[in-house]
């Protein structure tokens, strides 16, 4: 096979053409900087330049002018349009220049056909996005100013021994509840309640500071080993932390005018510490969602450059290494997937997404698989912890505070959902290959890889009768 063989059949948005020469402009776009008492100008890259194309064609034949009519109908359509180029391959052009047409009465049956084009780019504008994260991040330590604010009205300066005693038991059984509670969800935050259980004489009675108890309460939240894990890891933490505040054991008490002085005294410091625990959780669990992952399980497809070659990548021979080039093979680990804190039981989960498709990339970070249900399920929890928490403070600042963290956790995660593809449960109605599964529920081939890999089929040719975790879209 010679290059001639090569060489494919030109069109113009299906209308066939004869190429007899082409010529083409590649490069970089430079703006070159001359300074007064300079001897070196500065060349300042401004990116690749416009490609341009130069084809002289022809059209021959007894029926050439039919052929012509074609083109020239082709030519004026507006937009962009299809070329497929006899040695660049098929790309989307602009035509660039006045298409120019001679017939000369020397070469009967045919016309000479002269046209320029460049590719075809985009019209697109600079968007604006607020910085949920940061926002949300500034939002969560205002909160944490107002919770030691709000704290600092606790003290038991003055109360006899036995109403000290009576709060330092009750706050006991409070830090006795946490400690169950994250026994199955996070063993970090279960040891560290343990030893702040055994500190709480010291930090509540006088005259200790109210704000020394506060932060001993984050660092007790930040011990949490799934703070720094992977999305799963992540979600399951934010999860405990909203799960705790809805605990009754941490729940206010009501100081009722029928009871003694020294009972309501009691109750208020009580709930004074309850509080704090229930705030300074919810506070963690709105920082936890700035740490996660930015969703990225969309799946992309790139448009193949005509100028490079075609890689094809696929699961099944995902093992095989080409003799050049890189591989576009992404895989993801799984992680273990916590319940909510009251729950006994654990679960796993593993979820796993990869390329497998030619020009397609599906790109996650690393490590981790966000998904729709899960990113729901967080803002879920987080409304409920905090519309909760709203209804029991009596603290405007606090109150106030709440109230932003709540705003900007819904725009901080409804950003991220908006980057996440829902999931559903679909049955294929008989055994058969995953590229027909796609182009069927998809209209796209390229979807078949995310079909295999995220619901582990062994073969893509053999995708058995059973329920498949898949995108909606």
């Amino acid at each position: 096979m010679n290059w001639i063989d090569n060489l494919q059949d030109a069109s113009l948005r299906g209308v066939p053409f004869k190429v007899e020469e082409d010529e083409a402009t590649f490069g970089r776009r430079v703006q070159v900087h001359e300074y007064p008492n300079r001897d070196k100008p500065w060349a300042e890259d401004l990116g690749r330049a416009t490609r341009r194309f130069s084809v002289q064609a022809y059209l021959i034949g007894d029926d050439f002018f039919e052929q012509r009519n074609r083109l020239i109908e082709a030519i004026e359509k507006p937009g962009a349009c299809t070329l497929v180029h006899p040695f660049y391959g098929e790309m989307t052009i602009t035509v660039d220049d006045a298409v120019r047409i001679s017939h000369s009465l020397s070469e009967g049956r045919m016309c000479r056909v002269s046209f320029s084009f460049i590719e075809a780019g985009e019209l697109s504008f600079p968007t604006a996005g607020l910085a949920t994260g940061q926002k949300l991040t500034s939002s969560v330590s205002f909160l944490d100013d107002a919770i030691s604010s709000a704290f600092g009205a606790f003290g038991m300066d003055g109360l006899p021994d036995f109403l000290q005693d009576g709060v330092l038991d009750e706050a006991t059984d409070m830090f006795s509840n946490v400690t169950s509670a994250f026994q199955y969800v996070d063993s970090g935050v279960s040891a560290a309640s343990r030893l702040l259980q055994g500190d709480l004489s010291v930090l509540l009675r006088p005259p200790s500071s109210g704000m020394s108890f506060v932060n001993r309460l984050q660092t007790m939240w930040r011990a949490g080993s799934r703070l720094t894990g992977n999305a799963s890891d992540l979600m399951a933490m934010i999860k405990g932390l909203t799960g705790v505040t809805v605990d009754s054991g941490l729940a206010p008490r009501g100081v009722w005018n029928t009871d003694s002085k020294t009972a309501q005294a009691q109750t208020i410091q009580r709930n004074y510490v309850a509080q704090a625990v229930r705030t300074t959780a919810i506070s963690e669990a709105a920082a936890a969602v700035t740490n996660l992952p930015q969703p990225a399980n969309r799946t992309v497809t790139r448009q193949q450059d005509p100028l490079q070659p075609v890689r094809v990548s696929h699961p099944a021979v995902s093992n095989i290494q080409p003799a050049s080039g890189d591989t576009s093979l992404a895989s993801v680990s799984s992680s273990a997937r916590a319940a909510m804190v009251a729950a006994s039981e654990t679960s796993q989960s593993s979820v796993t997404t990869a390329s497998a498709s030619a020009g397609v990339t599906s790109s996650t970070d690393s490590g981790t698989v966000i998904l729709w249900d899960d990113l729901s399920k967080v803002r879920d929890s987080l409304n409920e912890a905090i519309d909760l928490e709203m209804e029991r403070v009596s603290d405007d600042g606090l109150y106030q505070a709440l109230v932003t963290v709540r705003t900007d956790v819904n725009r901080d995660i409804s950003a991220r959902l908006e980057q996440v593809d829902r999931m559903t449960e679909r049955t294929p109605s008989q055994v058969m290959p995953a590229l027909v599964l796609a182009a069927d529920w998809y209209d796209s081939a390229s979807r078949a890889g995310d079909i295999t890999v995220r619901n582990g089929i062994r073969h893509p040719g053999f995708v058995p009768v059973q329920s498949l975790r898949v995108p909606v879209r």
